[in-house]
């Protein structure tokens, strides 16, 4: 209780335009709504249950009998809805991942590029620290599962083609074959040390990462500024390429 009353403490205002931070409202939110069949209410009251247990133990599934003693109701009522426990893990990382992708922060008017950046990474590392148990979740299903591996490689390709786009269209000239792949390599690489350090810090507790960055703002603020350094070179109009770029 003392844990739950710290987070729904640390929630920052929002209006009603703006979606809730913990997933674990949305899936409540939809197991409330009449418009939808019972058996899909139902549904989503047992996926929310899992979330809400996520949230407080960072990625480790209750068994069916907890959720069943949770929710009051039969073991078959859960059989009908999924096969196993880790079924239903994974149709709950493929919604919060669907909603996490479509959820949006409104833009006030042109940003720069460093602007661009920190609005990003402030909505992920808030969105992160809040659903850290959904996260260490998606990693450890990854490990063992091909289908959420795939997702997970998607997902990264899917990020990395939004970025290249957004900043063509900001410096006004598409990418070339040779730049563009230079430049997927270092998206790849600054996704990589994003998805790391919010692990490490929301997940396991880094004790360093949590001393220098006690918020998740202040991580959005340093991740940020790696991203702008790494990005710079891209942002302005391709230069040739000289046999010193190959060399070490």
């Amino acid at each position: 209780m003392q844990q739950d009353e710290k987070i729904q403490g640390s929630r920052p205002e929002r209006d009603e335009a703006v979606p809730p931070l913990f997933f674990e409202e949305v899936l409540a939110i939809k197991s409330r709504e009449r418009t939808r069949p019972k058996r899909e209410r139902t549904r989503y009251m047992l996926l929310s249950l899992v979330a809400r247990h996520l949230r407080t133990t960072r990625g480790k599934l209750m068994t069916v009998e907890a959720l069943l003693d949770e929710a009051g109701l039969s073991r078959g009522t859960f059989y009908n809805h999924f096969k196993d426990m880790d079924e239903c893990a994974v149709v709950l990382v493929n919604l919060f991942f669907e909603y996490v992708t479509h959820r949006r922060t409104v833009s006030k008017g042109p940003r720069s590029s460093y602007e661009a950046i920190l609005t990003a990474n402030t909505g992920y590392c808030r969105a992160y620290e809040a659903n850290a148990g959904f996260y260490s979740l998606f990693s450890e299903l990854a490990t063992r599962d091909p289908e959420v591996l795939r997702m997970r490689e998607r997902m990264n390709s899917e990020w990395v083609d939004r970025i290249i786009l957004a900043v063509a269209r900001r410096r006004g000239q598409p990418f070339g074959t040779e730049e563009r792949g230079r430049f997927e390599g270092v998206l790849r690489l600054l996704i990589a040390m994003t998805i790391e350090s919010l692990r490490e810090r929301f997940v396991h507790g880094d004790a360093l990462l949590c001393r220098s960055f006690p918020t998740a703002d202040s991580l959005a603020k340093a991740l940020s500024d790696q991203w702008h350094l790494a990005m710079a070179a891209f942002e302005g109009p391709a230069r040739p390429t000289t046999a010193a770029d190959g060399r070490g």
